[in-house]
């Protein structure tokens, strides 16, 4: 509309000069009457360039403002499709830790391949390309109150195959509620075994408990504490009743969690009624057909870690409460009390746009002979993520075995291993 104004201005404007130009033909006016005319025809001529300069100046901010108009809401736009997006990740994330298998299943795991040489104790050498292991994870949530895991590992060390690690539901959602309860084939929450290294630290080693059982728990602030109840071994004075059908494994623990930025600190304590419940003692009791103990043993965990800008520190202390039987698991002559020690100082960089991890570490074992654990480990690791998902591991360690008055060798082992790790 504001264009078309200019039409009517410019006929007008053309008609007063076709006045002008045939007014003297006819000279029916006089010369005064014509100048008159003139002068009018001037002051339209003023008024409509004024007009124009008016109507351009209109234009040109009529069109601006949408196109500010435009420029803010495509700006709106953009800024709420990003914060729908940053939503719908967010919640994808917390609903699954990989790829969708479809509205409720998550599919994650993991693929790890070694090369291994080294030395033992008996001076044999060995080298061996193993497949270490492979994991297959899935995450089940249908409503954010009940949350399901399956794992199910490959290890190449264990008889090679395959068998269910964990299998539990959860109730709860403590970013509302901080309270909740997991059940079904568990990791009890007894020890925290991070590390940088490609072996599992001794501490776990000695104390990891993978039992069936049920976890109650609170969440909260960066506070963790729960208490467990599980399926362990009996204690019975009698050797000849080995009845395991009683749920005789509980503890508790206790941890915090602080991270901001560049800096962090966590701690834990935890207490277990009977550590022979752990994997590793468990196996070598029943290896000699021991499947119930005379005494439960209790036992402790300790860690502390925390990390500054690139470093990072790792400690950890797990230890039996109190000495087993002599017959069970013994040390010299008399019944073993074992304990197993954790620190590792790691520093992490990039190398040609990489993220790079050094590592240091330093491992110690007490009375842990019958379970054929080192009691000194010197350990150095390096790992590099070379593309999404795809890491490679190098690490070198030494292990110093009991002296022969404890009925060791005094002998020295070392291991090298190179590792390559592909994450789904």
């Amino acid at each position: 509309m504001i264009k078309t104004l200019n039409r009517p201005l410019a006929v007008a404007t053309a008609g007063m000069l076709c006045l002008l130009n045939v007014l003297p033909a006819q000279a029916a006016s006089s010369a005064a009457e014509i100048e008159q005319l003139k002068q009018q025809v001037q002051q339209l001529m003023q008024q409509n360039q004024q007009l124009s300069q008016r109507i351009s100046e209109m234009e040109k901010n009529v069109q601006a403002q949408p196109a500010a108009d435009r420029a803010v809401s495509e700006e709106e736009q953009v800024r709420h499709k990003s914060m729908i997006e940053a939503e719908v990740a967010r919640q994808v994330k917390e609903k699954s830790g990989g790829p969708n298998i479809n509205e409720f299943v998550s599919l994650s795991g993991s693929i790890e391949g070694d090369y291994k040489l080294g030395k033992d104790f008996q001076k044999d050498h060995s080298s061996e390309f193993v497949l270490d292991t492979v994991e297959l994870i899935m995450d089940v949530k249908v409503t954010d109150w009940a949350t399901g895991k399956i794992v199910i590992d490959y290890d190449g060390d264990d008889e090679d195959r395959f068998y269910l690690d964990e299998a539990h539901i959860t109730l709860g959602k403590t970013e509302e509620f901080p309270f909740f309860l997991t059940g079904g084939k568990i990791f009890a929450p007894f020890g925290d075994f991070s590390t940088n290294m490609i072996q599992d630290p001794l501490t776990q080693t000695l104390g990891e408990i993978n039992p069936k059982g049920v976890i109650a728990g609170y969440e909260q602030n960066g506070i963790t504490a729960t208490v467990f109840s599980y399926n362990g071994m009996n204690e019975n004075s009698d050797p000849a009743d080995d009845d395991n059908d009683s749920i005789n494994g509980f503890g508790a623990s206790l941890a915090y969690s602080y991270e901001q930025e560049d800096r962090g600190v966590n701690a834990g304590v935890a207490w277990v009624n009977n550590i022979a419940d752990s994997s590793t003692i468990t196996d070598f009791l029943e290896d000699a057909s021991v499947f119930s103990v005379t005494d439960q043993v209790p036992g402790l965990s300790l860690n502390l870690g925390g990390k500054y800008r690139a470093f990072s520190l790792i400690t950890e202390y797990i230890t039996a409460l109190d000495s087993f039987d002599a017959a069970e698991i013994a040390f010299g002559a008399n019944g073993a009390e074992p304990a197993a020690w954790n620190s590792e100082l790691a520093y992490t960089t990039a190398i040609l746009d990489k993220e790079t991890v050094f590592a240091l570490g330093y491992q110690k074992t007490w009375e842990a002979l019958a379970l054929e654990l080192p009691e000194h480990r010197y350990m150095a690791a390096t790992s590099m993520h070379i593309f999404d998902g795809t890491t490679v591991s190098l690490e070198y360690y030494i292990d110093e075995d009991y002296a022969v008055a404890d009925g060791g060798t005094d002998e020295d082992g070392y291991g090298f291993t190179t590792r390559l790790t592909y994450e789904f």
